[in-house]
């Protein structure tokens, strides 16, 4: 019988028209074969929530408890693979025993009577992170702290026990609001991922996993992978619910795929300038996006514990405004090369944390990363200077009254100094390259070199040994992020040792880091002048900036 859309009644399937109304019968919508089916004899199938590429999500009914269930249900082709299936029952066992208040317990798995694969899990009436980052942007320092931590100690306990996610990303991040508890988060799907791409092979090597907007650089080339995987995920999820915006775009997921693999990220605060992004947590989300898994924290709880120093370990009240002035301060003291954070700033940014949202200028390089230094239960960030030889710490006590100091006594009459004659400087002291008004005009000078007027003077300035000295010195300013202070060390080498090949690399690096991409095509190509081993690498990165 068919139901006519007009007046509801039923009639037979041959008719053209409608017997009652006259309206013409239109085809019937295929049935859902599953609707209203008992699943492993307990699950009465009620309704589908959704569906995608790897089958069908279902509401439905525990019979016995009688409470509302989650079912996903495999698409049938992943039953007729035996391999499939041997792993899906694995996976399955696995992730049935992670009992975490962070992950989303599975109730039960299996397969029904035609081998459809299905998994049942606890319902929630939550909404996923993604739809919160698309609907409430900007979100909070402490509120994106909050939810990332609670994803990282999910990671912790199923890392534990030898669970790997594959496919973290925001549409598998639950979030709901619990009296007492904003922003309680459940991760879903551990283990999907590998059960359902089995059969998708990228090389001889391993398997493709995943989704490739969020795959971590050795996730998209198909090899083995280990718990750092999943943190360069959490990386991926932290740096878009800081700026709204992914690391990298591409209209095809083969484009994400190489990106992932060959092109650094923009820092946060240059991909969104219009965003207050704290120092601290810029440097955790590049960290966690470094392509090197070695060079990436070592652990969940590592990054967890790093995550929650970013806003001083207290993520449990909700945010509270802060008024313009302070937004103003806390966007930095100083612009001389990079951004620094006030002291003051800092500690009120510990103490009430400003919602992200648009703001006056642009926030440049993040300088430092954040330490968490535990001593009497007092956290304190130390944040690195430039020059990599003073911290100013910041610890969110309160502090005593401090007492007027009594005025300074009168100084006294100035006595005449003989006049000091001139001390030559130490060798050791000659660390920092001269200012330039203009760093790239060292490089004019360097290529000027054995011709025209001050000839003389530039050879007895070439220094190999010192230019070395120069590269070391901004190689760890750019291992802190700060391409801007890098980048006139490099300047500076070269200029010493204009031989030196791998620093237009690095210059190139750091160009490509704070987004000017004109000169770091023009580094790039100077260094594969010198045919380097890893000139396709380069290549590869050039064919992106062009």
């Amino acid at each position: 019988m068919s139901v006519c859309a007009e007046c509801k009644k039923e009639f037979a399937d041959t008719a053209r028209f409608c017997p009652f109304c006259g309206a013409v019968a239109t085809a019937a919508a295929p049935v859902d074969p599953y609707l209203g089916l008992l699943v492993g004899g307990k699950f009465r199938i009620e309704k589908l929530l959704g569906q995608g590429g790897m089958g069908k999500v279902y509401l439905a009914n525990h019979q016995v408890l009688d409470q509302k269930v989650v079912l996903k249900v495999l698409h049938r082709e992943y039953a007729e693979d035996a391999d499939t299936v041997k792993r899906f029952q694995h996976e399955g066992r696995a992730a049935s025993r992670l009992r975490h208040p962070n992950v989303i317990q599975v109730l039960d798995f299996g397969a029904m009577d035609d081998g459809t694969l299905f998994m049942a899990m606890e319902f929630l009436p939550g909404q996923d992170l993604g739809g919160i980052i698309q609907r409430e942007f900007p979100l909070g320092d402490r509120r994106i702290v909050r939810i990332g931590s609670q994803i990282l100690s999910a990671l912790t306990e199923a890392h534990a026990q030898n669970v790997i996610h594959r496919d973290l990303k925001p549409e598998n991040v639950m979030v709901e609001q619990r009296r007492g508890e904003p922003d309680f988060v459940k991760v879903l799907d551990f283990g999907i991922a590998k059960i359902t791409d089995a059969k998708t092979k990228l090389t001889q090597a391993g398997l493709v996993c995943g989704t490739p907007e969020y795959m971590s650089p050795e996730q998209a080339k198909g090899a083995d992978l280990d718990a750092r995987s999943d943190l360069y995920s959490v990386g991926v999820i932290l740096y878009q619910m800081v700026t709204g915006l992914l690391p990298f775009e591409s209209d095809t997921p083969v484009g994400f795929l190489m990106k992932h693999l060959t092109e650094p990220p923009a820092p946060p605060s240059l991909k969104q300038p219009e965003v207050d992004v704290p120092p601290a947590l810029e440097a955790l989300i590049m960290k966690a996006l470094s392509k090197d898994p070695a060079d990436r924290f070592a652990n969940a709880e590592e990054m967890r514990e790093a995550l929650l120093a970013c806003v001083g370990g207290d993520v449990s009240a909700p945010a509270r405004a802060v008024t313009a002035p302070g937004l103003a301060a806390a966007k930095g003291a100083t612009q001389q090369g990079h951004a620094q954070r006030a002291t003051s700033a800092q500690a009120e940014a510990v103490a009430e944390e400003a919602p992200r949202g648009s703001g006056g200028g642009k926030v440049v390089v993040a300088v430092a990363a954040a330490v968490l230094v535990v001593g009497g239960g007092a956290a304190a960030f130390l944040m690195g200077k430039r020059s990599g030889d003073a911290s100013a710490a910041v610890a969110p006590v309160a502090q005593a009254p401090i007492a007027q100091p009594a005025p300074p006594p009168p100084p006294p009459p100035p006595v005449a100094q003989p006049e000091p004659s001139p001390q030559p400087q130490p060798e050791a002291q000659l660390a920092k390259p001269e200012p330039a008004a203009d760093p790239e005009a060292v490089k004019a000078d360097a290529d000027a070199q054995g011709t025209g007027k001050g000839r003389d003077k530039r050879v007895a300035r070439l220094d190999p040994a010192r230019a070395r000295d120069y590269l070391k010195q901004g190689d760890a300013l750019r291992a802190q992020l700060d391409c801007n202070g890098a980048i006139p060390l490099y300047l500076a080498a070269e200029a010493a040792d204009p031989q030196l090949a791998e620093v237009q690399k690095k210059l190139g690096i750091c160009y490509q880091s704070i987004g000017d991409t004109k000169k770091a095509v023009r580094r790039y190509q100077r260094y594969l002048k010198s045919d380097p081993d890893d000139a396709e690498k380069v290549k590869l990165i050039l064919s992106t900036l062009r």
